[in-house]
């Protein structure tokens, strides 16, 4: 399947705006989505989640941004569905690659181990660690961004059923970003079975069940997941834990 590169404006299904100076794009492959977000100002820019053979395009999409310093690439976890090339792209960039301590690819630069930030001239670029979906899940949140990984999709949260995945460190998780995030932001799911979309935090609480379940409810729908294996996920981890 083509990746197709869109705006975010695009595939904001609530209409919010995105607030100046922050632009973002999304590669969307398969439903996979790769995120490139920047800010006009300060002339810096993020890479989150991208997929394996994009190379290309992602760095044909960043040189259509001229005049800007990739501050980092971001994988928010070990992927079990799609190849990660977030090393060869960090490379290409001269950028860091950021990920969990966790983590079991010896490419990682800079590890978290705990909630954190990094400074940067647009604004603080904060690190949640959210386990559940994986043991090293991260959610990034960058400006007015959100990234959701498979901790948080859109109007749904990623599955437990793979390695180190653990329903109730998920739930916990949720309810940290519930404190931490405030309704003005845009969440940007690392998954879209729909085409790929995204909206804004607000939009997302009003009307993901289950970001108003209690723990039972969320372990409940958790375990009744009957969905097969993804396809790749031999593959998957075995290049990823590289």
């Amino acid at each position: 399947m083509k990746t197709i590169v869109k705006e975010l404006s695009e595939i904001m299904t609530d209409g919010f705006k995105i607030p100046a100076p922050w632009r973002a794009r999304v590669l969307v492959n398969d439903d996979n989505m790769t995120y490139l977000v920047w800010n006009e100002n300060t002339r810096e820019g993020l890479f989150v989640d991208p997929v394996a053979g994009d190379l290309d395009l992602q760095l044909s999409e960043a040189a259509k941004i001229p005049n800007t310093r990739w501050i980092a690439v971001i994988d928010t976890h070990t992927h079990a569905d799609h190849i990660s090339n977030a090393g060869e792209l960090a490379a290409k960039l001269t950028a860091p690659l950021i990920m969990h301590a966790n983590a079991p690819t010896k490419l990682v630069h800079l590890r978290v181990s705990r909630d954190g930030l990094l400074p940067t001239a647009g604004g603080p670029l904060r690190f949640l660690v959210t386990p559940g979906h994986t043991h090293d899940s991260i959610t990034p949140i960058w400006g007015p961004f959100i990234f959701g990984g498979d901790t948080l999709l859109y109007g749904e949260t990623g599955r437990d059923d793979l390695p180190t995945g653990d329903p109730r460190a998920h739930y916990e998780s949720l309810q940290k970003i519930k404190v931490n995030v405030g309704s003005e932001f845009i969440l940007l799911p690392g998954h879209d079975m729909n085409g790929g979309r995204a909206s804004s935090w607000k939009t997302q609480l009003q009307e993901f069940p289950a970001l108003s379940q209690n723990y039972d409810e969320f372990y409940a729908d958790s375990g009744s997941w009957t969905g097969p294996a993804p396809k790749k996920l031999r593959e998957s981890l075995f290049v990823n834990f590289k």
